[in-house]
């Protein structure tokens, strides 16, 4: 995943792979596998931290409140919901056919001796 700074705005634009939701920093499959078996089990996986999968179950707790039923964690993947976000603006996976930027390259300065 890689992040730049817009200089003139300050916004933060990001490029990752689509294994990733935006705003986090583990893949889709991870925090899935961290969800279900904490729905399942009671316990969290031993490959992420106990506070970071909190946070991705509170996040499903809100989304299931959000759609005012006890909907099941297969059932909000399906319906392109990111289930481990805060938000409540931006909560669907919205794919873009055409990338909405430029691409670009960024090219190593060279420094004189």
């Amino acid at each position: 995943m890689k992040r730049w700074r817009c200089p003139e705005c300050g916004a933060v634009h990001t490029a990752r792979p689509l294994e990733y939701w935006r705003g986090f920093q583990a893949t889709v499959s991870a925090m899935a596998a961290s969800l279900w078996l904490r729905a399942e089990r009671g316990t969290w996986l031993d490959s992420f931290s106990r506070q970071r999968q909190e946070y991705w179950w509170r996040g499903l707790q809100r989304c299931r409140a959000i759609r005012g039923e006890a909907a099941e964690l297969e059932a909000l993947l399906e319906a392109g919901q990111i289930v481990a976000t805060h938000s409540l603006l931006f909560r669907e996976i919205n794919h873009v056919d055409e990338p909405p930027h430029r691409i670009f390259a960024f090219t190593a300065s060279i420094r004189a001796p």
